[in-house]
């Protein structure tokens, strides 16, 4: 399985398209945040991934889509986590 980082950049591309096909509101803050981290060349916002593909599969009820983004958001977990200092 491919670490989740290397496909960030997929999934973003991934994310904005269908967010323009199913006309979404592109001033929604979580496809400015890609859109502007694209722009940059700066890898993706986790949490703006989760938030779109969440909004993906809510308008469109793709179980695909679900998929994405409880992994996107178990990921995010993840790094939250690692960063909560222990003890």
């Amino acid at each position: 399985m491919v670490p989740i980082e290397t496909q960030a950049d997929a999934f973003r591309e991934r994310a904005l398209a269908l967010a323009a096909e199913l006309e979404l509101d592109p001033s929604a803050w979580y496809l400015r945040v890609l859109d502007e981290t694209r722009s940059a060349r700066e890898p993706p916002d986790l949490g703006a991934l989760v938030r779109a593909y969440w909004e993906l599969q809510r308008v469109t009820g793709r179980a695909d889509l679900r998929e994405d983004w409880r992994r996107l958001a178990d990921a995010l977990w993840d790094t939250d986590t690692a960063s909560v200092p222990q003890g």
